[in-house]
């Protein structure tokens, strides 16, 4: 791993114009990042298969006030005031959770990053994921071992959307498209960008427990997302009923409190693997 190139190519952006300076830093604890006065840093939640088995992890954002307060991620990127800010920002907390990753036993189970949806308007035509797979390489990982996240809803211009796609396949990361069934997601894009996973919005998952129809609409949901060669992953799983439920949807793949929160170290077999995931 090579921490000074990742903590030098943090050095020399200049960010005079927010006043604010995006830094990676090491402590005991690991990696973590500055940005004014808030800290950011990384907890993990595995994702399961439907043997109970831990088959990847993905990377979640803690961000810290000065006064002990933690702050929704989403808010860290609100009130940016450019692009450029965004882009340097959102892969400041990739290069920290990977480097948190990479230090400790991680089986070579796939990483998964979340992209900013202003991250990916803010990258030239064809170049995305280029600066990324070098900074991935200081930290000692290969795009093959890594899964971008990406909330479809949250990028308007679809053919834009297709060209970031197309580029970060290309240098051999994945692609899962976030909380499809959120606000305007639709079939239509999801055919047109072909990712590998989806991730179902937990909205979806509430919503099968209480109402019978949206109950019936989960399978066939499932199946059609998989008839497009896509894994799914149902995330959100807080009870043993829903758990059940997306178990005999036809889930791929499960994710939620049910089996493990968040945590800085990643959860091995201390995840919850409820007997029910081998049925």
């Amino acid at each position: 791993m090579n921490l000074q190139r990742l903590i030098s190519y943090f050095e020399q952006w200049d960010t005079s114009r927010s006043g604010q300076s995006p830094t990676l830093a090491f402590g005991d604890s690991g990696a973590y990042g500055r940005y004014g006065a808030l800290m950011l840093s990384s907890s993990y939640q595995p994702l399961l298969d439907r043997n109970g088995q831990i088959i990847a992890y993905e990377a979640l954002l803690r961000v810290q006030a000065p006064d002990g307060r933690y702050i929704p991620p989403d808010q860290l990127f609100t009130h940016l005031e450019n692009n450029s800010e965004v882009v340097v920002l959102d892969r400041l907390c990739r290069v920290m959770h990977a480097v948190n990753y990479v230090s400790q036993e991680h089986d070579g189970k796939h990483l998964f990053l979340n992209v900013n949806g202003r991250h990916l308007q803010g990258i030239a035509h064809g170049s995305h994921g280029t600066t990324f797979e070098a900074l991935l390489d200081y930290c000692g990982l290969k795009p093959e071992q890594v899964v971008l996240e990406i909330l479809e809803s949250s990028v308007d211009d679809l053919n834009q959307l297709q060209q970031a796609i197309s580029a970060y396949k290309a240098k051999g990361f994945r692609i899962a498209i976030d909380d499809f069934g959120s606000r305007h997601s639709n079939f239509d894009r999801l055919w047109a960008l072909e990712p590998d996973i989806v991730k179902l919005d937990r909205s979806l998952i509430v919503q099968a427990g209480q109402n019978q129809r949206a109950a019936r609409v989960l399978p066939a949901l499932v199946h059609l997302i998989q008839d497009l060669s896509a894994t799914v992953v149902c995330e959100g799983i807080e009870t043993g009923q829903q758990h059940q439920q997306v178990l005999d949807a036809g889930t791929d793949l499960v994710q939620g409190y049910h089996y493990a929160r968040p945590a800085p170290l990643l959860a091995h077999n201390s995840a919850r693997q409820p007997a029910a995931l081998s049925a």
